[in-house]
């Protein structure tokens, strides 16, 4: 394998490399999935009813702060705020690079008619506001969390601070993404529904990711040696 690894690159880097890499492949994924809502029936009913109303993202969003836990863990806070940062421009290229694609002179021969590319990527946009303003929101108050429960739990109890923090920081997620993204083109009843759905669910997400957490805690402890020392803190500074 050396014969791809750059020389001068230890696997603290380079392994720092491939979880930005994932994480920007998963937050790009689900802002453009975002605008696809399917659903399906429960066999049981529950206070929100038996059917469930989701956004495709929920798919894939829950895997954004399983690797910002990750990466805070053994990189440290600055170090998740930074792919924060990234995560934020590189949705605004992905923008950039629909609105260039837009002006393109499109030929009668094109597999997809111009009239979808442009329903398509005016989805994008809708979704682009909503998306990084609950990113942001998000993000910055799962980093903020976890560094707390972390000095709270004298850093012990892996599932708390990882799973603490996100659930809380998935709620706010969750009501801003919904309410920005569909006010006006949904009823309060059903935009209210779609963002306690997408809550309860990524939970479920959450919980069930479990083993992948500890998995890649403990890959994670053995390419990069000890995860990053945190020291207390009583401040929010985004």
């Amino acid at each position: 394998m050396q014969w791809f690894l750059p020389p001068h690159f230890d696997n603290r880097v380079l392994v720092f490399i491939g979880l930005t890499a994932l994480f920007l492949t998963s937050l790009l994924i689900a802002n453009l999935v975002g605008s696809l809502l399917f659903s399906f029936q429960l066999p049981f009913s529950t206070p929100f009813g038996q059917q469930v109303l989701l956004s495709a993202g929920i798919i894939f969003f829950p895997l954004t702060f399983l690797l910002t836990d990750l990466i805070n863990e053994f990189y440290g806070t600055r170090a998740a705020r930074f792919i924060t940062v990234v995560g934020l421009f590189m949705a605004m290229v992905v923008y950039g690079f629909f609105a260039l694609a837009q002006q393109l002179p499109v030929d009668p021969r094109t597999v997809l008619p111009k009239a979808e590319f442009l329903h398509f990527s005016s989805l994008y946009t809708h979704m682009l506001v909503a998306s990084l303003t609950a990113y942001l929101v998000g993000q910055l108050l799962d980093i903020q969390l976890f560094d707390w429960f972390h000095a709270l739990t004298r850093h012990r109890f892996l599932w708390l601070r990882a799973q603490g923090s996100t659930l809380i920081s998935q709620l706010f997620d969750s009501t801003i993404v919904v309410f920005i993204a569909f006010w006006g083109q949904l009823p309060a009843a059903d935009l209210w529904q779609l963002s306690l759905s997408n809550y309860v669910w990524k939970f479920l997400i959450v919980v069930a990711i479990t083993p992948l957490l500890y998995a890649g805690h403990a890959t994670l402890h053995r390419l990069v040696a000890a995860p990053s020392p945190h020291p207390p803190s009583t401040t929010f500074t985004a």
